[in-house]
């Protein structure tokens, strides 16, 4: 086995230290673009949960007050449901393309979207 001298392992242990702190650096460098990883995907689902039931709440305060002034303003003699299926319409179509994803339920409510979207326009056509 070789011996070696006292600069040679100097030498070693310089080397090894800065692969050391090398690794050390990497190690760091990896948590930080993990954690701006984590920051950047909460964001996403902090906006698309936003969207999501922002719309919806946006959606059934239209709803409410579409209902109060159908009870308010009854037989002026104009088409008093138009805006209520349209709000309908809204609702059924965000309901089943942003709140449910998969399943039955998805399914089902897509359904009821498409069956609701052609009442409404075979409403509007007898309408006008």
């Amino acid at each position: 086995m070789r011996v070696f001298t006292d600069a040679e392992k100097q030498q070693l242990q310089a080397k090894i230290k800065n692969e050391q702190k090398r690794q050390r650096a990497l190690r760091e460098n990896i948590q930080i673009e993990k954690e701006k990883e984590a920051k950047r995907s909460r964001g996403i689902i902090s906006t698309a949960l936003s969207f999501k039931y922002g719309f919806l709440v946006l959606i059934i305060c239209l709803l409410i007050w579409e209902v109060a002034a159908l009870l308010k303003w009854r037989n002026f003699g104009y088409d008093q449901y138009g805006n209520l299926m349209i709000v309908l319409m809204l609702l059924f179509n965000h309901i089943a393309y942003f709140v449910t994803k998969r399943g039955w339920l998805s399914r089902a409510m897509k359904t009821v979207a498409c069956i609701w979207i052609v009442f409404v326009f075979a409403y509007i056509f007898w309408i006008f």
